[in-house]
């Protein structure tokens, strides 16, 4: 089939992650086998490794219902499978987020949360961790029609009173009447809150993962979904139907859901025009129907305010079809290859540099690091070897020069020492200083102050300011960290510069610690939030279960934040010294190795070829380990090179 372009792409990305992975293990290694390692610099290549293994490219279906999304998902991804894997038909549709990935442990499943956990603050995050709390159905990969079967529990509702439904957040009065229904005896709710499938589909388990979000219902009463699943997927598909067209709830959904979270987070963003076949006409033919569809996305990029070639015309329906019975003519009707292709080359390649700048920010320095230490060390060592060889032992002028030098050299490297440690010290103060004001503890005294007057507040609009004022703080105090981190940077950066103008070590530029990344987060995490609180779902009522739940995910993705923004923090602050003391020891081990040298001039010319033999053997060892640098060096720059 021709469509393969995503499927191709994404299983090259995972190639090119798993030769990142096997270079930086690589590094790793040559770290450790020449005593260069420290706890402080492996905790940072073991996190950049996790991430890796860990790293999933999430798309984010977000509609209302009856769009045709899950039809969509089943054609794009699922087709080869000889069924439709997740259950799709008219009326009826997923109840519930889901999210579809592969579990390396190799287990097939389908597990469910109930929809009671919504009346509790704890996070998916935290849920997750918590495997008692979820219904597991283990899924027969060789059995479609149990798989089948086992995914309509993702349809599953039930009747429940009126106000229990609207204690959940999940039945609005007003909206209810736009529908014609008016104080119904009981409300169908979905039996399940979120779901997880496992299943070992060769796109999932090259690292792709979906994240299928069923309508306003659930966008508009799971501020965990917007404020946290969303903007951390590569790319939100916002699919409409060609036969609804923009409907108020889509309007809803686009503007407080999904425009907000993909402008902030500078996600991917493709707008499918599903159910195009329902508007083929046999009158007007093939124009007409061209005139249609090109009428029809330019209605919807006005309305939307987006680029016309962020809008994909498809079917979906036509789409899965034509993959089923190997139907080319019916596969390109469906236009589903232009989207596919927007994938590949648009989200794909937006996740591989997001990893990349990752990977060349922490890795990449280090990198840098000691291949500079490595040339530096290897040159000194050279030049020393050099020098011995050229020596006249029999000369007593030149015996005694070189005792000269090596005794200037002694104390110029106890200068260095004491200068180096006392700087330290100073640096030392103002990382204490700088710590004393990121500490979470400090934030969280902030966050239980607000959440006090925020918890008093009878109105959404109170909750509002209280939020702000929160967020107003939060700033405040990260302000006071970035002059103190960039108090703490102005003196690593004149430290080098000393270092190298005074004291005859090569400067090195030091790692910088940015923490105004961290004020932007924030910032972004207000302008999600707000954007959620002025939702028609949540400004109709007042203090919802809805409400206090968008407060305590606002709380627990900035608390996220500042631990991020605090750990890297200390990371930075015992690691920047690091090329400094590494030259040191340098200079202290030629000076041993003049020494020894000396010493054994004196002693017999035996011990002085042994220690000749040590000096080439030590030499050869510098040699083998820039060569082996140089060689993960240029595989990472093939890996970079992309």
């Amino acid at each position: 089939m021709q469509t393969l372009e995503f499927t191709d792409k994404l299983h090259s990305y995972s190639k090119w992650r798993d030769h990142l992975v096997s270079t930086i293990k690589m590094y790793h290694d040559w770290r450790k086998r020449y005593g260069l390692d420290n706890p402080n610099t492996s905790n940072t290549i073991n996190h950049i490794l996790e991430s890796l293994s860990q790293d999933r490219v999430t798309l984010a279906f977000v509609a209302e219902f009856s769009r045709g999304k899950t039809e969509l998902i089943n054609s794009l991804f699922f087709s080869e499978t000889g069924v439709k894997l997740l259950p799709s038909s008219p009326g009826r549709t997923t109840m519930c987020p889901t999210e579809i990935f592969f579990d390396q442990s190799g287990a097939s499943y389908i597990k469910l949360l109930d929809i009671e956990s919504r009346y509790e603050e704890t996070s998916f995050a935290d849920l997750k961790e918590n495997p008692s709390r979820w219904k597991k159905i283990y899924l027969d990969v060789d059995d479609p029609g149990q798989m089948q079967e086992a995914f309509k529990q993702l349809l599953a509702t039930k009747a429940v009173s009126k106000e229990k439904a609207q204690e959940m957040g999940l039945f609005n009065e007003k909206e209810a009447a736009e529908l014609g229904i008016v104080n119904p005896e009981s409300v169908d709710i979905p039996v399940w809150r979120h779901a997880m499938i496992s299943f070992p589909h060769p796109l999932l388990k090259a690292g792709l993962c979906i994240l299928d979000t069923p309508g306003l219902n659930a966008l508009g009463s799971e501020p965990e979904l917007t404020l946290s699943m969303l903007p951390n997927t590569q790319a939100i598909i916002f699919v409409l139907a060609v036969d609804t067209g923009v409907t108020k709830s889509d309007m809803n959904i686009w503007t407080h859901h999904v425009l907000s979270t993909s402008n902030t987070n500078k996600q991917g963003l493709a707008v499918v025009l599903n159910k195009i076949d329902a508007i083929w006409d046999e009158f007007t033919g093939e124009t007409g129907y061209e005139q249609s569809i090109r009428s029809q996305v330019n209605k919807t990029a006005s309305i939307l305010g987006i680029p016309e070639d962020l809008i994909f015309p498809v079917s979906a329906k036509q789409a899965l079809i034509a993959k089923l019975r190997q139907d080319e003519k019916m596969l390109s009707q469906s236009r589903i290859g232009p989207l596919e292709h927007y994938l590949s080359e648009n989200i794909l390649n937006q996740r591989q540099k997001i990893l990349l700048d990752a990977v060349l920010r922490d890795i990449g320095f280090l990198l840098k690091e000691s291949y500079t230490l490595t040339e530096i060390n290897f040159n000194s060592h050279n030049k020393q070897m050099e020098e011995f060889r050229k020596l006249d032992f029999e000369n007593q002028d030149t015996i005694e020069k070189l005792s000269r030098d090596t005794k200037f050299q002694e104390n110029a490297y106890f200068k260095n020492i004491k200068h180096f440690t006392e700087r330290r010290e100073i640096f030392r103060e103002k990382m204490s200083a700088l710590m004393e004001v990121l500490d979470p503890a400090t934030f969280d005294e902030a966050i239980m102050a607000h959440k006090v007057l925020i918890d008093r507040s009878l109105t959404t609009y109170g909750m509002k300011q209280g939020i702000k004022k929160l967020f107003e703080e939060y700033r405040q105090l990260l302000g006071k960290c970035a002059d103190r981190a960039d108090d703490a940077k102005d003196f690593i950066v004149e430290m080098h510069t000393q270092f190298d103008t005074e004291y005859g070590l090569k400067e090195l530029k030091p790692s910088v610690f940015e923490i105004r990344d961290s004020l932007a987060q924030l910032d972004e995490l207000l302008v999600i939030g707000e954007e959620f609180r002025t939702s028609a779902r949540a400004i109709m009522t007042e203090k919802t279960l809805v409400s206090r739940k968008l407060f305590s995910t606002m709380i627990s993705q900035s608390r996220k934040v500042t631990y991020k923004t605090y750990m890297e923090a200390v990371n930075w602050g015992e690691n920047v010294l690091s090329p400094l003391a590494h030259q040191l020891i340098d200079q202290k081990k030629q000076i041993e190795n003049r020494l020894n040298f000396l010493r054994s001039i004196g002693e017999s010319k035996m011990k002085l070829t042994e220690n000749m033999a040590k000096l080439e053997a030590e030499l050869a060892e510098l040699k083998t380990q820039r060569k082996e640098l140089n060689v993960i060096i240029q595989n990472m720059q093939k890996a970079t090179a992309v």
